[in-house]
Order: C-alpha cells, then sequence, then structure tokens
C-alpha cells in the first residue's frame, strides 16, 4: 500500500446534517481514513455502514442531555483497513462528562497491511477548547498531546484543534516533531470555517515518523452549501507510505 487518503471533518453532529449527504461527499473523494469531530455514535456508525466499512471507533467526548445517551457527541476513526483500538484520553481532567468544554482525543492504530513486517500508523483524532478565549487552556492540551505520541511508529494527528496557525498551542505540535501537512503540500489559505465563506483555518493534518505528504486540500464540493452538512469543510490529505519504509 503506497497511498493513505486521510479526511478529518467536524461534522457538528448536534445540528443533525444529513448523513446520506456526508457520506455520497466522503465516498466522492475515496478515502482511506475518516476522523471526524462532534459526532454521535449513531452518526458514525451509519456512516461507516454507508460506506460499506466496518464498524468505526467512537468515543464519547460529553453529553448535555444526559440521560438522553443517544444525543452524546464524541469523536470517530472510520476506514476499510482494520483498527487496532486504543483508549481515549481526557485532555481536560476534573471537566464533567456533560460540559462541552470536556476534551478528549482518541487513539487508533491502522493495520494497513495484513504482512506481518509492515508498520502500521498511529491516527490520532483530536478536538482542542474551543473558546476565543481559550487559548491558554488550548495550548496545556496540545503539550499533553504531543507528551502522548510515540516516538517509535509513524504518526497522524488530525482533528479540529481551534486554532490558526500563528497561535501558540499549533507551535507547540510542531516543536514537537509534527509537520503541517498543508504547509508541506497545500495551496491557498487551507481555511475551513465557516462554511459557507471560509476565512479560518482550525483544521488539521500533522504527520511525523517518515510519512510523505503528497497533497492537502480543503473539500469544496457544494460551494457555500456545504454549510448544509457542517459548519466546517473537511480537510483531504494524501500520504505516501513508502517513506516509512525509508525511515
Amino acid at each position: 500500500m503506497a497511498r493513505l487518503r486521510v479526511i478529518t471533518w467536524n461534522v457538528h453532529g448536534s445540528a443533525r446534517p444529513r448523513i446520506d449527504a456526508v457520506a455520497d461527499l466522503l465516498r466522492a473523494h475515496e478515502p482511506d481514513v475518516v476522523a471526524l469531530q462532534e459526532v454521535r455514535s449513531g452518526q458514525a456508525r451509519r456512516i461507516s455502514a454507508l460506506l460499506g466499512w466496518p464498524r468505526p471507533a467512537w468515543a464519547f467526548k460529553h453529553n448535555g442531555y444526559w440521560p438522553l445517551w443517544w444525543r452524546a457527541e464524541g469523536l470517530a476513526v472510520l476506514s476499510h483497513h482494520r483498527l487496532a483500538l486504543h483508549p481515549a484520553v481526557s485532555l481536560t481532567p476534573g471537566i464533567s462528562r456533560r460540559s462541552y468544554r470536556r476534551r478528549i482525543l482518541l487513539p487508533v492504530e491502522l493495520l494497513v497491511s495484513a504482512e506481518e513486517e509492515e508498520p502500521r500508523v498511529l491516527l490520532v483524532d483530536a478536538h482542542l477548547s474551543s473558546g476565543a478565549a481559550d487559548e491558554d487552556r488550548r495550548t496545556e492540551q496540545a503539550r499533553r498531546v504531543a507528551a502522548l505520541l510515540p516516538d517509535a511508529m509513524p504518526v497522524i494527528l488530525a482533528g479540529d484543534l481551534n486554532a490558526t496557525p500563528s497561535q501558540p498551542s499549533i507551535a507547540v505540535l510542531l516543536e514537537s516533531g509534527l509537520e503541517d501537512a498543508w504547509t508541506l503540500a497545500g495551496t491557498g489559505d487551507g481555511a475551513t470555517i465557516p462554511a459557507n465563506a471560509p476565512r479560518r483555518r482550525i483544521d488539521y493534518v500533522m504527520v511525523r515518523g517518515g510519512l510523505g505528504v503528497t497533497a492537502a486540500a480543503v473539500v469544496d464540493d457544494l460551494g457555500a452549501a456545504m454549510s448544509g452538512l457542517s459548519d466546517h469543510r473537511p480537510v483531504e490529505v494524501t500520504l505516501e507510505l513508502d517513506d516509512i519504509r525509508r525511515h
């Protein structure tokens, strides 16, 4: 397997997007793995089923509507490759599971080949704090993320980081050895929000450990009508896995 196409997307699941339309858009881009944020468990399962993929990995983030358990939001990783699951990690100890301020990351190993000698790839789906005045919190969360990333295997960090490229939380991640896929291969400003007319880049794919980046793009299939699916646009990145074997 020479190529791995990654899409990350905050789908704003609480706004109840049309799941069939979300799946149609993803299918059109032929991803190998999708990292979703703000997605309900049932939504993630339905998207994966519509793509013809196995049951996804999903992790609970918060539920402000408890005991309506089906309204819980979380992170999900979907793939046609086999997944080896890791426990979700809280980035905000002490924050109630009912609060939207609770933040987590979801680590999942991608088994991209049946051959035992082939390396695994660790994909970490993350969603950092969203408040305009929360940069100190985001920076601390970024430090937690960086400290948890292993040195012994290739890593993909994908998600809604709620910070623009010049902010300190992004600097912390880059200083840990991660590389911003958009800087390596993207064209344009990479803005993803708001979906009808994007002005800010806060959604990222970052890599380290020998993963080569060959393309990066913001998905714009529907133009301003993208806002009918989410308040974010997806980011699509194509990685070269042959670089792992040479690393």
